[in-house]
């Protein structure tokens, strides 16, 4: 169970998200409001690469910023904007994630190569990635979140840059993964997300 507390932050004056009050057990989950609203900023304290103001958010009971690496062990974080290493292969930059993730090599190699294989890159996979195109970044991108088979996924934007077929794609997986994990998918794009997820929340004012 992951349970957000009365979570607030400010840049300065800036308020951003004020009085944030949410829980969530497995299941999709969509993050709705238009750009600008804080999606990203919510996501981005949820993964604890950025504190909030005031209040917290736990994970069965704890606070993730105090459970650190064991609650990081269990994340899989898209964010909004990735860097590859764009004159190494689809594989090398895969293995660089699963080796940040604590992944052995021998056990990501197997994950990277069903993963590929879920996403229809599987014969791009000793391409390097500058030959790549948006949509097959993105979809590198979404693998490496999914790397570590985590319990609990992330996902910013995840379907930026993907044609039709891709997205459904994406969604057919995520169905299937959300009926064991949690997974919250920000969007502003409704139709990305009607018929996938459980429960919508929309940021408003």
């Amino acid at each position: 169970m992951l349970i957000i507390e009365n979570l607030n932050k400010s840049y300065g004056n800036n308020l951003i998200l004020e009085n944030i009050n949410l829980s969530f057990g497995k299941g999709v989950y969509a993050l709705v409001a238009p750009n600008g609203f804080g999606k990203t900023t919510l996501l981005s304290m949820m993964s604890t690469i950025m504190n909030p103001s005031g209040g917290d958010i736990k994970y069965n009971g704890k606070s993730i910023y105090k459970l650190g690496e064991k609650y990081r062990d269990i994340l899989g974080y898209l964010p909004q904007t990735i860097g590859y290493y764009e004159n190494n292969t689809a594989v090398q930059n895969l293995l660089y994630v699963a080796a940040l993730k604590g992944i052995d090599k021998s056990t990501a190699k197997k994950r990277i190569d069903y993963m590929l294989e879920q996403f229809g890159l599987i014969e791009s996979k000793d391409k390097k990635i500058r030959t790549f195109s948006g949509g097959m970044k993105q979809r590198i991108g979404i693998i490496g979140a999914l790397l570590n088979d985590p319990q609990i996924i992330l996902l910013d934007e995840p379907t930026a840059g993907l044609d039709p077929k891709e997205r459904k794609n994406l969604k057919t997986i995520l169905a299937h993964m959300g009926q064991e994990k949690l997974i919250l998918v920000s969007t502003h794009i409704i139709s990305d997300i009607e018929f996938l997820a459980n429960q919508i929340i929309m940021l408003k004012d």
